[in-house]
């Protein structure tokens, strides 16, 4: 029972008490007063009667007597009177019959009134002529007393009426602070930190308020120094100090991840020979700040997009592109050449010495040491050549490549013929309790088969990642209707669906639709979007909330600035990015690693790591403070 309605009841069984004792001693006081009305009634009529009757009685004249008793009787204020004659032993009785109008039954079989006589001796002188009787009527009493009962009880029960909603609106009152106190605790608890409380006007509540303040300030101030400290020890890690990017190993990394989950894109390699030249002649000083000359204009070139960006060497940069076709390719590294020429040094009579190498991977590669050797070897060639200094080398030259509008037709024709295929990898916990299965899709056509990390990239080089979504949403959902068995399963959503307005809108709508898959259905977000697009992000989220769905972040750990999102939109589980998560036995990995998912932990978000294949990494992983696990090692629970 709650403290509002444990004090409302213990106010309002005393106030209850209270009533019922005042209502039966007014009751009690009105009750005696009517019966000492009644006495007082039938103690004069006995005296005026005896004395009219006086001289009847001396002259024996019973006519006169039965007239005068007559005469009194008419009243109906009595229910009997009697006169006993001594001189012939006759007597006189006149009766009333007992009938209330205006009473219920009930009320008069209570007795509150019961029968009295009054009773006088006749006499003259010394002689006794006989004896008078009374008993009065008790109909009089009894009206008076129901229609006060009446009365009272209608009063009383306004009064209690008025008193209970003011009592409930004065204790509703006065625990209002303690609401507010209980619902800042259990968000404390979530680990959430609203706004602090304001303080209350009851003295022995504004203690508690200032020390649940303090503490919850304490606590925030713990876990912003809790994802500083986890962002401090992974820039140390895997960023350049001097540049602000990637240093080689996050750029290996990364590259490692990439190729494990999609293999179109390319590798850019850039060395830029001034910043060697500027280091040995002008000193650190000044070669850190042409390097963050350098960086920033990197930077811009790459723009939005999701490039990843790392300074590998003294004079060189690394730049990972993925999704992008060997055209594009091509022109995002002019544009790099172009916009790195333009760079104002502040050393004219130096040469720039810029130098690009690319290599475009082709489908069959998931091999990093492969791909960074041929960018390296073009690297080497740009640098051997007199007139131009882009060299290009191109893997998928050989391979029959599809146009844009070829994917085009086959992504549509696809979704309209349903020629794409869904599975499912379970992710679970050591113990084998299934957290979610996430699906992946493949396209099917006869003999034809193109794998997720094929067509993705170009879904997004085609602006259809919305259309894409809403199909398999769509299929999702037939999928959890059809078969209450399964699930939960978890959606990945692109990031061009994210920050489209029309597509969030559509979304809310199938979530107010199927709201009773809200237990079964997740949908996974990039953390990219997180960190590029916080406003549409924190807008599905919103909606994903409200409908009472859940979501995750994929690629946890890929930004930076990854930690700080945390707080702000509380997912129910990341997935950490598979940078961190393949070489578990370096150190410094698993320094980073511990750090980062200990504060996802602390906000109690679930933690899952991917690709996990053997046991010795999944033992491993396991100490490191995180939950779930999602690869081959993971059994394949039969969802479909």
């Amino acid at each position: 029972m709650t403290l509002f309605r444990q004090i409302f009841t213990w106010l309002l069984v005393v106030f209850t008490v209270l009533l019922f004792a005042l209502t039966a001693v007014q009751l009690n006081t009105t009750r005696n007063f009517l019966v000492a009305q009644q006495t007082t009634g039938a103690d004069n009529a006995l005296n005026n009667l005896g004395l009219s009757l006086d001289p009847y009685l001396k002259s024996g004249d019973k006519v006169a007597i039965e007239s005068l008793m007559n005469a009194q009787f008419d009243g109906s204020f009595y229910r009997e009177i009697r006169i006993d004659l001594f001189q012939d032993k006759s007597s006189i009785v006149r009766k009333y019959p007992v009938n209330i109008e205006g009473v219920p039954d009930w009320f008069v079989k209570m007795n509150f009134f019961p029968e009295v006589s009054h009773q006088r001796i006749l006499s003259g002188g010394w002689k006794q002529y006989g004896e008078l009787t009374i008993i009065p009527h008790p109909g009089y009493a009894y009206r008076q007393l129901w229609n006060t009962t009446v009365q009272l009880s209608m009063w009383v029960s306004l009064l209690f009426f008025v008193a209970i909603v003011a009592i409930a609106l004065q204790v509703r009152q006065s625990l209002r602070p303690l609401r507010s106190i209980t619902r800042h605790v259990e968000q404390l608890a979530r680990n959430h930190f609203p706004a602090p409380i304001a303080e209350p006007k009851t003295e022995e509540l504004k203690t508690v308020v200032k020390a649940i303040n303090k503490m919850a300030e304490q606590l925030q101030t713990f876990f912003r120094q809790q994802a500083q400290e986890a962002n401090k020890l992974r820039e140390q890690a895997f960023m350049d100090a001097v540049s602000g990017l990637g240093n080689r190993s996050f750029f290996t990394g990364q590259l490692e991840s990439w190729l494990a989950e999609n293999t179109q894109g390319g590798l850019i390699l850039i060395r830029i020979g001034i910043i060697r030249s500027v280091y040995s002649k002008e000193g650190y000083e000044k070669g850190d700040k042409l390097v963050s000359r350098f960086s920033s204009m990197l930077t811009q070139a790459t723009g939005e997009s999701d490039f990843t960006t790392a300074r590998i060497s003294q004079d060189e940069f690394g730049i990972i592109a993925p999704n992008f076709g060997s055209d594009t390719l091509r022109i995002i590294a002019e544009n790099i050449f172009h916009n790195l020429s333009n760079t104002q040094t502040g050393y004219a009579q130096q040469p720039l010495d810029l130098s690009i190498g690319l290599a475009i991977n082709n489908d069959n590669n998931h091999d990093a040491s492969i791909l960074l050797a041929q960018a390296d070897n073009a690297l080497s060639q740009a640098e051997q050549q007199s007139d131009k200094t882009i060299a290009i080398i191109d893997n998928t030259a050989e391979q029959a490549i599809m146009g844009k509008q070829q994917w085009r037709q086959l992504l549509t024709d696809s979704m309209l013929n349903d020629h794409f295929i869904l599975n499912y990898q379970q992710a679970s916990t050591k113990h084998s309790d299934v957290i979610h299965h996430e699906v992946f899709s493949a396209i099917q056509i006869g003999e034809q088969y193109f794998g997720a990390g094929q067509f993705l990239g170009m879904i997004e080089q085609l602006k259809m990642g919305d259309a894409f979504d809403k199909y398999v949403v769509e299929r999702v959902i037939s999928e959890l209707e059809n078969k209450p068995s399964i699930g939960p399963l978890a959606i990945n959503l692109t990031s061009f669906s994210i920050t489209n307005a029309n597509f969030i809108l559509w979304l809310t709508r199938q979530m107010q639709r199927h709201h009773s898959l809200s237990d079964r259905l997740f949908f996974e977000i990039p953390e990219s979007v997180f960190v590029r697009y916080p406003d549409h992000g924190q807008l599905l989220v919103e909606q994903i909330r409200r409908n009472r769905f859940g979501f995750g972040v994929d690629n946890f750990g890929r930004n930076f600035k990854s930690v700080d999102y945390l707080n702000a939109f509380k997912p129910d589980y990341v997935k950490i990015d598979f940078a961190y998560t393949k070489d578990i036995e370096d150190e410094t990995k698993r320094h980073v690693l511990s750090s980062i998912c200990r504060t996802a932990s602390n906000l109690e978000i679930t933690t899952i790591a991917t690709r996990v294949e053997t046991k010795i990494q999944l033992d491993r992983l396991s100490e490191l403070f995180i939950d779930g696990f999602q690869g081959y090692i993971i059994e394949d629970a039969p969802v479909v």
